[in-house]
């Protein structure tokens, strides 16, 4: 015989398997349920790990991804896929994309000369001009997210592909909440491009 409490359990639980669900669209994560939620991709602050579950924060929201709704490893790499398909189609940048472990190495020196510059105080601020003197035929070129280290990029670019994108970003007084970084094949030095416009550099060593 089914008790009263087991029954009411049984019954709570199919509520809950057909009414919660997380559906991903090409722009927002949505749970369904008792109380709808939703976040836009592009509003997402962190994904973090706690207890079992995945648990996704925008600024006024948040949203469980469990065992009990889905796969929630291969749901969260589809989370993240899908938020990087985004900031790729809004935040273009041209240049042959660069291989995960080359990429790593890249960031890994620009992160280096920075903190080399800020230790020797040899950084410092440039304008827009400093973009004519920049006449190699090839640079690394990267792109550094605000919060989510998975967005960053960075790509080896033709000369002439970077000089266009820093006259267009120019003449659109361009801002953003990422930076993007350039460096010469050679690694002897660092331009750095602020979401907020303003432009570091780090010279050669002497």
């Amino acid at each position: 015989m089914i008790t009263i409490p087991l029954f009411i359990a049984c019954v709570a639980g199919l509520v809950y398997a057909t009414r919660h669900k997380l559906v991903l669209s090409d722009t927002e994560l949505v749970q369904y349920g008792f109380r709808k939620k939703h976040i836009q991709l592009e509003q997402i602050e962190s994904i973090t790990e706690n207890l079992g579950a995945y648990i996704v924060k925008s600024a006024n929201n948040s949203i469980r991804i469990t065992t009990d709704l889905q796969n929630k490893n291969r749901f969260k790499d589809q989370l993240i896929a899908q938020i990087q398909e985004v900031d790729l189609s809004k935040n273009y940048l041209p240049g042959n994309r660069l291989a995960a472990e080359d990429q790593h190495k890249i960031f890994e020196q620009f992160r280096h000369m920075i903190d080399v510059g800020t230790e020797t105080e040899t950084l410092f601020k440039a304008d827009a001009t400093l973009f004519e003197q920049l006449t190699e035929s090839a640079y690394y070129l990267g792109y550094e997210h605000p919060v989510h280290s998975f967005l960053n990029r960075a790509y080896d670019i033709e000369g002439a592909e970077l000089n266009t994108l820093l006259k267009q970003r120019t003449e659109e007084a361009y801002t953003s909440d990422s930076s993007i970084f350039i460096l010469p094949h050679h690694l002897e030095w660092l331009i750095l491009c602020l979401g907020s416009g303003d432009i570091i550099v780090k010279p050669a060593s002497e």
